[in-house]
């Protein structure tokens, strides 16, 4: 590569010092080329790397809720403490309607089950007046059908109970709580309330339920960078990604591309695809909400026929490069192949060797005319 670049320099030189020489003869009177910033197209390597910013996120995380309403009671956790499953984060005393209403599920529970027992008693009662012909087939079947409608209420109010136990809710005759797990190991991100403040329960209608936590799984870390349509076509899953942050200016992530959405979303009028980037090294520099710096190595064209990219200019929506050659500049218009931040590899339109200008001839005159 050196080579290369030693020869294109070289040649370029020799290319400015005949122009030169050419305009003192009498060059273009409209784009003198002696005016003209002259470079040279040659072959080498195209890499293109798509930059953009994104936000630092867990992979899992969740938010939990109380299951009913009230006053938090106690808080045992802080942000940032690592949790295991089933480890108590809060405790919530419920409001008076919610007192109200677990004391009627309890009292209902237990006059279901004083119920299944008496109608029980009163079906084998008559089960044996029935064997001694003292009571008719119609009364037994009465008393069977009784006895299933109390025992559906049974299990319809135990089911309810578990439901309650599971999430947390204790219903005793002298106290009524709900202890708020944690439903997987984590770290808590974020505590939204404190001792005292009143919370609404998860299945209310009224927006859904208080936010008390939210709990991560920081194992695995992803960036999502929004990456322009123009750009989308030039990232694949599986291209590395260098993955920097502003609070650690000197130091790198390393990431991978797991991810090329489907669709595309609109952002501030143009549309963008959210890459999902794994992180795959130093993620410990990352925080979740942090905004990222990311460098997608996307495709690498070698011995790539190539342009200076400010050596192509769009006539009329056409690609078109300058071509110089005998003091003169004459159009070239030209199929692109893959653009980096330096050059643009060209499919058809040049040859190796030949010498293009740098910028428009036009603007060229215009200087050498006023000698601004």
């Amino acid at each position: 590569m050196a080579l290369q670049h030693l020869a294109a320099s070289r040649q370029l030189v020799a290319v400015s010092l005949a122009l030169v020489a050419c305009s003192t003869a009498g060059g273009n009177d409209d784009a003198p080329a002696s005016a003209l910033k002259v470079g040279v197209a040659d072959r080498g390597l195209v890499r293109v790397t798509i930059e953009e910013t994104g936000l630092v996120e867990p992979e899992r995380q969740i938010v939990v809720k109380s299951p009913i309403s009230g006053v938090v009671r106690d808080l045992p956790v802080q942000p940032g403490d690592a949790v295991r499953a089933g480890q108590v984060l809060a405790v919530v005393v419920p409001d008076i309607a919610q007192a109200n209403a677990l004391a009627q599920l309890s009292s209902d529970h237990a006059s279901a089950q004083i119920a299944v027992d008496n109608l029980r008693r009163e079906y084998e009662r008559a089960q044996e007046l029935q064997r001694r012909n003292l009571a008719s087939e119609a009364e037994l079947e009465t008393r069977r059908t009784a006895l299933d409608q109390a025992e559906n209420q049974f299990r319809a109010t135990a089911e309810r109970l578990r439901l309650m136990e599971a999430s947390g809710v204790r219903a005793t005759a002298d106290f009524q709580s709900a202890r708020i797990t944690a439903p997987s190991a984590g770290v808590v991100l974020l505590r939204g309330v404190e001792i005292g403040e009143t919370v609404v329960g998860g299945t209310s209608a009224f927006g859904g339920g208080t936010e008390l936590f939210t709990i991560a799984d920081l194992s695995t870390l992803l960036v999502k960078a929004a990456i322009n349509e123009v750009d989308v076509g030039k990232v694949a899953a599986g291209d590395t990604v260098r993955i920097t942050v502003d609070a650690f200016p000197g130091d790198t992530a390393r990431g991978v591309v797991r991810l090329v959405p489907p669709a595309a979303r609109q952002q501030d009028r143009i549309r963008v695809f959210d890459v999902e980037i794994v992180v795959t090294a130093n993620a410990r520099l990352l925080r979740p909400g942090m905004t990222a710096n990311v460098s997608i190595a996307g495709p690498v064209r070698e011995n790539a026929l190539r342009i200076p990219v400010e050596a192509v200019f769009f006539v009329e929506g056409q690609p078109t490069a300058y071509r110089v050659a005998g003091g003169a500049t004459t159009r070239a218009p030209l199929t692109l192949g893959l653009t980096d931040l330096a050059y643009v590899e060209i499919l058809d339109g040049l040859a190796e060797g030949d010498s293009i200008a740098l910028e428009d001839p036009a603007v060229a005159a215009r200087r050498a005319a006023t000698g601004r």
